[in-house]
C-alpha cells in the first residue's frame, strides 16, 4: 500500500504487480483504439486483495501508486448474491467498495466496476471500449456474429446496467459457461453496447488477446457489408465560422458564447450527408460514455440559409424545439451536408464531446456492417442520464487532449 502524502509504496506492497497492472492500464489508455476519455477500468489482484483503479482517473495517468487497495472478501461476498437481488444505481457497491479500501483514500472512490473485477479470478483484468469491439456489441445480431467468430473464446454478456447488476450477471453466465462447457471461462467477455473485458495472469498474454481480439474483428467491421461511403466534408469555411459563431451563441445559457469543435472527417460527412447517417444520428445513443460526454440526442438542422442573421434565427428555433422535445440542450449538433458541431464550456469539453460521438459514429458505421444497429433501449438510456456514478466521474476525471495529457504526465 502506500502513503498518501508521497505517493510512495509502503512495506509489503508487490511492487512488480502493481507495476505490471498500471503499465497495462497505460498501454491501452493512450490508445485510442481502446480508451477514449479516460473510459475504462484496470485492476489487479493477490490472494486477498484487490488493486482497482479509482473512479475518476483516467487509464492513461495509472501509475503503481495510484491503483487502490481493497479487501478482496467483502467484494466476493457482494458479487455471490443472486442477479435478481442487485439494487439499481451504485449504492451497493460504493457502501461496501469505500469500507473495504485499505489506506485513508478521503472521498475518492474505486471504480464503481469493483466487483466484477473482484470475482474474475485472474490476476489482471483490463476494461475497455473499443471502437472495433462495440461495432459488434452494438451490432444488433452481435450475439450471433460472435458466436460464428469467436465460438467459446469470448463470453457474451446481454446488456445490463453497470455496477451490481452487470457483476452479478458476469458471474452468472460464467457459472453457466462451466456448467455447459466442463471449461472454465473464457479470458475475453464482450459487454453488450458497453466494451470489452480481458483478463490473464500474465500482462502479455491480456496484451495479445486484446490485439488478437481487434485483429480479428478488423476486416469484418471495416470490409464487410458497406455502409454508403463519403469523403471528407467539402463545406464552405465561411458557413462552418458562420455555424460556430451562432451555434456557441445559441447554445450557451448564459452571456458567455460555448466553445465549438467542428468535424468534417469522412465520418462526420458520412453523418451529416447520407440516409443512413441521418437514422444513426436521430436513432438513439449506443453506448454509456456516447450518454456521458456527447449527449443522448444530438440536434439535426438543415440550414436553408446563408447570412448570418437568418442562420441565428432558423438555430434558436430549432435548440427551442429540442429543449421542448428532450428535455435539455443538446451538446451535438449535425448539420446536413456539412459534418459535426461539438460544444462544451471549454476547448477541451468541445473536444471531448466531438471525438466521443465521432467515434460512436464509427461503432455505428461498423455495425451497419455486420448486420444493422442496436441502440441502448429507452430504460438502458434513462439509468445512465441519471446515474450518481457517471456524474461524479465525468465531475473529476481530466478529459483528453494536449492540456490533460500534460496534467497526467
Amino acid at each position: 500500500m502506500t502513503d498518501n502524502a508521497t505517493g510512495e509504496l509502503a512495506p509489503g506492497a508487490d511492487l512488480e504487480l502493481l507495476e505490471a497492472g498500471a503499465a497495462l492500464s497505460r498501454l491501452f489508455g493512450e490508445d485510442p483504439q481502446f480508451s477514449r476519455a479516460g473510459g475504462g477500468n484496470s485492476s489487479a489482484k493477490t490472494d486477498d486483495v484487490l488493486y482497482i483503479k479509482p473512479s475518476g482517473v483516467s487509464l492513461a495517468s495509472m501509475t503503481a501508486a495510484a491503483l487502490m487497495p481493497l479487501a478482496l472478501a467483502p467484494l466476493l461476498e457482494l458479487a455471490d448474491g443472486a442477479p435478481g437481488d442487485a439494487p439499481p444505481g451504485s449504492e451497493a457497491v460504493m457502501r461496501t467498495a469505500m469500507a473495504a479500501r485499505l489506506r485513508d483514500e478521503g472521498d475518492r472512490r474505486p471504480s464503481v466496476e469493483c466487483v466484477f473485477h473482484a470475482l474474475i479470478p485472474s490476476r489482471f483484468v483490463i476494461h475497455t471500449h473499443p471502437t472495433l469491439v462495440n461495432s459488434l456489441t452494438c451490432a444488433r445480431d452481435g450475439e450471433a456474429v460472435a458466436k460464428d467468430l469467436l465460438g467459446d473464446g469470448a463470453l457474451w454478456i446481454p446488456y445490463v446496467d453497470p455496477g451490481l447488476p452487470l457483476a452479478h450477471e458476469i458471474a452468472r453466465l460464467r457459472r453457466a459457461h462451466v456448467a455447459r462447457t466442463g471449461l472454465a471461462a473464457p479470458d475475453v467477455t464482450l459487454l453488450q453496447n458497453h466494451g470489452l473485458i480481458v483478463a490473464g495472469d500474465d500482462p502479455a498474454a491480456v496484451v495479445d488477446r486484446s490485439y488478437a481480439l481487434v485483429d480479428a474483428l478488423r476486416p469484418h467491421v471495416e470490409g464487410g457489408r458497406s455502409a454508403a461511403n463519403a469523403s471528407p466534408s467539402a463545406a464552405d469555411p465561411a458557413t462552418v465560422d458562420r455555424l460556430v459563431r451562432v451555434l456557441g451563441r445559441r447554445l450557451a445559457t448564459g452571456p458567455q458564447p460555448l466553445e465549438v469543435a467542428f468535424d468534417g472527417s469522412a465520418d462526420a460527412a458520412w453523418l451529416a450527408g447520407t440516409t443512413d447517417g441521418e437514422a444513426l444520428a436521430r436513432g438513439g445513443p449506443l453506448t454509456p460514455d456516447q450518454i456521458v460526454y456527447a449527449g443522448s440526442w444530438p440536434l439535426w438542422i438543415e440550414p436553408a440559409v446563408d447570412d448570418e442573421a437568418g442562420l441565428d434565427a432558423l438555430v434558436a428555433a430549432a435548440v427551442a424545439a429540442h429543449v421542448a422535445t428532450r428535455g435539455e440542450r443538446p451538446i451535438i449538433v449535425v448539420v446536413a451536408n456539412v459534418g459535426v458541431f461539438a460544444v462544451g464550456g471549454s476547448p477541451r469539453q468541445a473536444e471531448t464531446a466531438r471525438e466521443i460521438y465521432i467515434d460512436a459514429t464509427r461503432v455505428g458505421r461498423g455495425a451497419l456492417r455486420l448486420g444493422g444497429v442496436r441502440p441502448l433501449a429507452t430504460a438502458e438510456r434513462r439509468f445512465i442520464e441519471t446515474w450518481e456514478a457517471e456524474a461524479y466521474r465525468r465531475g473529476i476525471e481530466p478529459q483528453p487532449g494536449a492540456e490533460a495529457r500534460s496534467s497526467l504526465s
